[in-house]
């Protein structure tokens, strides 16, 4: 099972919603999260809800007209940039994680 790497004060992630028959940028809304402006609470409950979104990922989440919520994670580990990036289809993807790409903001 994939697991969430750890994730420090310099990481961001980015929301949107990608995909459907006619993909328009207004509608993809990107939300950007950075760590260094949250909390220890506020990045908790964003590295919970990351982690609920890793066993629904799928390199298939924009075939066809679905739609899907893109999460592109900017992180550092071992003196590195690393990326990770996400697909979850609209129908599978957890409540918290819409909340999270419709406010923009944590909780």
């Amino acid at each position: 099972m994939k697991r969430l790497p750890a994730l420090g004060k310099d990481a961001t992630v980015r929301l949107s919603r990608q995909g459907g028959f006619a993909s328009m940028q207004a509608l993809s809304r990107p939300r950007e999260i950075d760590f260094a402006s949250c909390d220890e609470e506020q990045r908790g409950q964003v590295c919970s809800v990351l982690e609920g979104c890793l066993p629904l990922a799928s390199a298939t989440a924009g075939l066809g007209d679905r739609r899907y919520y893109q999460i592109e994670l900017h992180y550092r580990e071992n003196d590195r940039d690393n990326e990770l990036l996400l697909q979850v289809p609209e129908e599978l993807a957890p409540g918290e994680l819409v909340r999270l790409w419709d406010k923009g903001k944590v909780f």
